[in-house]
């Protein structure tokens, strides 16, 4: 079976599972008689709150845009990824050596089209026209999503075997006549390889951020967005695209696409949108990326450690560490845990 169907339809029957053995307990509040005294409250001082700049746009379709970025939320040279933007991580999930990230849409409100227009129009940047017509590109999904062959499970299997060879990551996108809606981000092991970084420094930086790192270097030009953006809606096969890493190297990678519509399996009335890409590298670059002293240096450096042999020695051993049982972090992040996407 396919490891997104199968995580997908066992947070189902966690789900149906805790609904049927849950019951809500109502308990009648005492009744307090005792007269409280009122309190009068003087301002003051009155501080007008400051209007911070909007970093990230959302709207009703999933944009994964940003005016700028915000600095803390990088991970040594790794800058956010968008798919964090606008999404709190609910739940972290692991199958073998590809891990699962729930994504709940944070409460914030939404720009429409009109007012993403005018945002960009604003901007003293020379792609602020092409992103202008990306933009409305993109709300084009919730019109044409049903024009699109559904696959099946079958062959969402035989595109995750293709991409287990290499590095990867996928998002998963609920689609809808009103909206469309991030509802996963999938990576696997050789994909953090890939950035320089180890689950342990990923882990970390979560629950401190409530972020996920970016591959690609996205900063306060629109010129990446709209690069990677297009690569997406013109649905190409291959494109070649700069990938940034944790010491702040950057090198050309040759990217397969791989974007799909599908019908969920526990709500066939349910559409997502699939997108895969694969990341190609050839030699020496990858067995220079892919040197376990070098994913020991930089997770050293992350956590101020000492270069010894015994820490080494038990780095390697926790990277031997790949088929597992899957496990669940209910709070990765400090936030609540979702019972279904």
């Amino acid at each position: 079976m396919s490891k997104i169907v199968k995580q997908r339809v066992s947070m189902h029957d966690e789900s149906t599972s805790l609904s049927i053995q849950s019951k809500n307990v109502s308990k009648k509040k005492k009744q307090n008689h005792k007269q409280k005294a009122i309190k009068e409250l003087i301002c003051i001082v009155s501080v007008p709150k400051s209007l911070k700049e909007r970093v990230y746009i959302k709207s009703d379709v999933e944009l994964k845009l940003a005016l700028n970025y915000i600095p803390e939320h990088c991970l040594g040279n790794l800058k956010e990824t968008p798919c964090t933007y606008n999404h709190r991580v609910s739940r972290t999930d692991q199958l073998d050596d590809v891990y699962f990230y729930t994504l709940e849409l944070l409460d914030e409100p939404n720009y429409s089209f009109e007012q993403i227009v005018n945002l960009l129009s604003k901007l003293e940047d020379p792609c602020a026209q092409i992103a202008i017509e990306l933009v409305h590109q993109r709300f084009n999904i919730l019109n044409e999503y049903t024009q699109h062959y559904y696959i099946s499970n079958e062959e969402l299997l035989q595109v995750e075997q293709i991409a287990q060879d290499y590095p990867y990551h996928c998002i998963i996108q609920k689609v809808n006549k009103d909206n469309s809606s991030l509802s996963q981000r999938i990576v696997n092991e050789q994909f953090y390889t890939l950035m320089g970084v180890t689950r342990d420094m990923v882990s970390h930086h979560l629950h401190e951020t409530k972020t996920l790192p970016s591959i690609f270097d996205i900063g306060t030009s629109l010129q990446l967005w709209c690069d990677i953006t297009f690569s997406s809606l013109s649905g190409v096969q291959y494109f070649d695209q700069y990938i940034n890493t944790y010491e702040g190297a950057q090198y050309k990678c040759r990217i397969e696409q791989k974007q799909m519509f599908k019908r969920t399996q526990v709500n066939p009335n349910q559409i997502v949108f699939i997108e895969f890409r694969i990341f190609k590298l050839e030699e020496p670059l990858k067995s220079q990326l892919f040197n376990p002293q070098r994913l020991y240096q930089n997770q050293i450096d992350y956590f101020n450690k000492k270069n010894t042999e015994e820490e080494y020695q038990q780095f390697l051993k926790s990277m031997n560490y790949k088929h597992s049982p899957q496990y669940k972090h209910s709070q990765p992040c400090g936030y609540k845990q979702l019972p279904w996407i």
